[in-house]
């Protein structure tokens, strides 16, 4: 006997001995053979008839992406590259660029930023037709801010347990094989979308960069006696060169470096009343 007809008879079996009145959801079940284990990929060549948890031929590879089994670990079960409930998106490594998918991963959980950015305009307007429907064809971003809208939206909304940030990487140029200077990176990246953004009418996007990641500070001489304060003019910075040296803590750098900032001293007593 055929398997399938084989599994088709032993779901119906308790067909035999249960009355109608009797049957219950476990047997409905039992016969629609919904407790069956998903069949390991790579060996159906195509969908089984026989079990409903067969995921082979029915178009895995649009939902799952096309696999390369050379940068890509074996699907044994296609429910393991999805996303469980309430846990995040990750980023693919795509050789040393951890320090770029740290980053992606802290500028997207700055809600404000990813607001902007889903405020930019962009070019996806261009995939669709006159009447309003979409062109069979994949977007592809096509500036800096695109890329960052399109990886965020992945971020927050893909169903797949980590994404590919390729596209980004390779639209900044970067050697996947060459750790670069976390801190520098940062920079100059912000730099480049800040200047990107300076062109958006809407203040709300223009501003994000200054708003979220710059700040001022200016030193500040006070006098001890009449407590009168005299600074230069603030410095717009974005961000804090902190020397950490061994056995100190970064809040306790901070604290010496703002320190460094106010110095105090006497001022004679004629200015100290003017």
């Amino acid at each position: 006997m055929a398997p399938r007809l084989q599994l088709e008879k032993a779901a119906w079996r308790w067909a035999e001995t249960v009355r109608p009145e009797e049957v219950s959801q476990e047997h409905i079940e039992t016969a629609y053979r919904i407790w069956l284990e998903p069949c390991i990929r790579g060996v159906c060549r195509r969908n089984c008839k026989g079990n409903p948890n067969c995921l082979v031929g029915i178009g895995e590879h649009i939902w799952l992406g096309e696999i390369d089994e050379n940068s890509f670990h074996n699907i044994d079960d296609p429910n393991c590259e999805r996303r469980k409930k309430n846990s995040f998106v990750g980023l693919t490594n795509l050789g040393a660029t951890c320090y770029v998918n740290t980053f992606l991963q802290v500028w997207f959980l700055n809600l404000e930023l990813r607001q902007a950015l889903y405020l930019c305009p962009s070019t996806c307007s261009d995939y669709m037709l006159g009447d309003g429907i979409e062109e069979e064809k994949d977007y592809e971003p096509q500036t800096i801010c695109e890329h960052l809208q399109y990886l965020f939206a992945l971020l927050q909304n893909s169903n797949r347990r980590y994404i590919d940030p390729s596209g980004f990487v390779k639209a900044l140029g970067l050697d996947t094989g060459q750790q670069q200077d976390a801190q520098e990176f940062s920079k100059l990246f912000m730099s480049l979308l800040e200047d990107t953004l300076s062109k958006q009418k809407n203040p709300d996007v223009r501003n994000i960069v200054q708003q979220q990641f710059c700040g001022e500070y200016a030193y500040v001489t006070v006098c001890n006696q009449c407590g009168r304060e005299s600074k230069l003019l603030p410095q717009t910075v974005n961000g804090l060169y902190l020397g950490i040296f061994e056995g100190r803590k970064i809040r306790r750098r901070q604290s010496l470096f703002l320190r460094e900032l106010s110095k105090q001293t006497e001022c004679n007593k004629k200015d100290s009343t003017s």
